[in-house]
């Protein structure tokens, strides 16, 4: 008989990923740019999809700045360490967004702000809380901040440019220290345990035992407003901020 993991009984998407449908913001920053908060994930690989729309996403890794142009259905793909803004100048850029193991809903989304806001816990907290449209907004003001300060080391030279990506990425990691024991979890439970999974049918089918294809699942996740207040925007998650599971679907025995 096949083993299935006690953790794989809830129908998930692929790999443990989670996906949600995000409306960029459309109003202007300081800098002029409509758009989002410039963050990074210091674990998630991410995924965003074109649903309607035309943008941009601006990014700063180890090479410096760059930017990418966003149209009806393209898709861009970027791996952890990639701080990223999202950019709306035509105030209708819609995308899908898939995260790796729903890391970013358990804090693997550091916003991109200067020192002063990330050299401790509390003032890192601080800057983080939103409860409202105007913290949002000023959330993403400070965001840009720590943003332009590293473009603008990039445009002196790629030495400078990495010294200050570095700083920020150690003050990153160190803010998000206690949360290595969720971030564990999560990958043991969702990836892991899907990809241990996989590996187990496929030593069924290796010996013609099929029994996993009658357990076979399905869910309908209906549409639903935006709802909800991110980084870059408004938010309409496809699946409970609790749990993580499929939105709408309950707890297998």
């Amino acid at each position: 008989m096949i083993s299935v993991n006690k953790n794989s009984h809830a129908l998930r998407l692929p790999g443990s990923t989670v996906s949600l449908r995000l409306k960029v913001y459309d109003t202007p920053c300081f800098d002029g740019q409509i758009g989002g908060t410039p963050h990074v994930h210091l674990l998630a690989t991410e995924m965003y999809f074109v649903l309607t729309g035309s943008g941009a996403v601006e990014v700063i890794d180890k090479d410096g700045f760059s930017q990418f142009e966003l149209f009806p259905h393209s898709t861009l793909v970027f791996s952890p360490g990639t701080i990223h803004r999202l950019i709306n100048p035509n105030k209708d850029l819609e995308i899908l967004v898939i995260e790796q193991n729903g890391l970013p809903e358990r804090g693997d989304s550091v916003v991109c702000f200067t020192n002063e806001w990330l050299e401790s816990d509390k003032s890192f907290a601080r800057a983080m809380k939103v409860t409202s449209l105007e913290e949002a907004y000023l959330r993403r003001t400070r965001g840009v901040e720590g943003f332009l300060e590293i473009k603008a080391a990039f445009s002196k030279s790629k030495t400078l440019g990495q010294e200050a990506l570095g700083k920020f990425y150690q003050l990153a990691a160190e803010r998000t220290l206690p949360l290595h024991s969720t971030w564990k979890d999560l990958i043991t439970d969702g990836a892991l345990a899907e990809a241990q999974d996989a590996l187990n049918q496929l030593n069924a089918l290796a010996t013609n035992n099929t029994s996993h294809l009658f357990k076979s699942q399905k869910h309908l996740i209906p549409s639903a407003p935006y709802s909800k207040l991110g980084c870059c925007g408004h938010l309409n998650h496809h699946f409970d901020d609790t749990t993580l599971m499929l939105e709408g679907l309950k707890q297998a025995a």
